[in-house]
């Protein structure tokens, strides 16, 4: 049996804490099914990590994770902006882990917190674009 993994866990508010869990038991702090993974990226250097969250979260009505889906982007793509494709977005809570689901470092959980403040900063000075991209990830959901 695995033992308990060290994560980030990121809300969709941007609060967010450290925690210790199993990957067993991830969906409780998830809201549902933790059957979602995607690699994610904060920095240019290429560094990966993975972003544990509930694939359905988005269509029983979670609300968009502006972290997660930063990081996801820039991945996918290179490009750090905030700004991504509402389509690709991922909603609910997020827990942060190493690339292969590995505990996090405490460098790498300075590197996601830099990932909340640009997003935290795109939120509050471009409200309206913010509000824009939110609502199209609303507007996307198919349930």
């Amino acid at each position: 049996m695995r033992g308990m993994t060290y994560g980030f866990l990121v809300n969709t508010d941007l609060t967010h804490r450290a925690i210790d869990f199993d990957l067993e038991n991830a969906a409780k702090f998830l809201g549902g099914a933790d059957d979602g993974r995607v690699a994610v990226a904060f920095q240019e250097d290429g560094t990966l990590y993975a972003a544990l969250y509930s694939a359905s979260a988005k269509d029983e009505g979670a609300a968009a994770n502006p972290v997660a889906s930063l990081g996801r982007n820039a991945a996918a793509t290179g490009d750090g902006s905030f700004f991504s494709d509402p389509t690709t977005a991922i909603c609910g809570p997020v827990i942060f882990v190493g690339a292969e689901g590995e505990d996090i470092t405490l460098d790498e959980i300075e590197r996601i917190k830099d990932g909340i403040r640009a997003a935290r900063n795109y939120r509050d000075d471009y409200p309206e674009e913010f509000n824009l991209w939110r609502n199209a990830v609303y507007n996307l959901r198919t349930a």
